[in-house]
């Protein structure tokens, strides 16, 4: 990893910017909580991949005029990022396949207004990725057709 000391609010909007598109063909509305700065030791590369993933997942999974929330919050020494969608949620045992290599989740003939495509490793990259940095990602849902929230937590490195 290249660690340095980046902004992870400007890296976010970086990510919503370069994939803005897709949420526009799809007619999603993205709401943003994000303060304006928040210093953080890390791989720039590497989390904005995590960020993209976690956003075009969620824009995939939401039908046609949906909601994608993405939101950082920074409380004591640690950074929480959230991306949570209005889609087309998550079953137990969906989310047991969640981060596991090809854990693709399969929603063919469910008759969804939803684009999925991939290989099922993004999320499993992502995992590592977020555990090189020292922290957690996890998945919550309450269930089908009622939306997930994919949320991620990183302690920041006392200065």
């Amino acid at each position: 990893m290249n660690l340095s000391r980046e902004n992870i609010s400007e890296i976010i909007r970086e990510c919503i910017e370069e994939i803005k598109y897709l949420a526009n063909l799809r007619n999603l509305y993205i709401q943003l909580d994000l303060p304006v700065e928040v210093y953080f030791n890390l791989d720039k590369i590497r989390i904005g991949q995590v960020i993209t993933n976690l956003l075009s997942n969620a824009i995939k999974n939401t039908p046609s005029k949906g909601l994608v929330k993405i939101t950082l919050k920074e409380i004591n020494n640690a950074i929480y990022f959230s991306v949570t969608d209005t889609g087309v949620g998550l079953t137990e045992s969906d989310m047991e396949q969640l981060f596991k290599q090809f854990g693709k989740i399969e929603r063919y003939g469910q008759q969804l207004d939803i684009d999925i495509e991939g290989t099922g490793l993004g999320l499993y990259i992502s995992k590592e990725i977020v555990e090189l940095h020292g922290g957690t990602i996890w998945a919550e849902s309450e269930g089908r057709n009622k939306g997930a929230t994919f949320k991620i937590k990183l302690f920041k490195n006392i200065d």
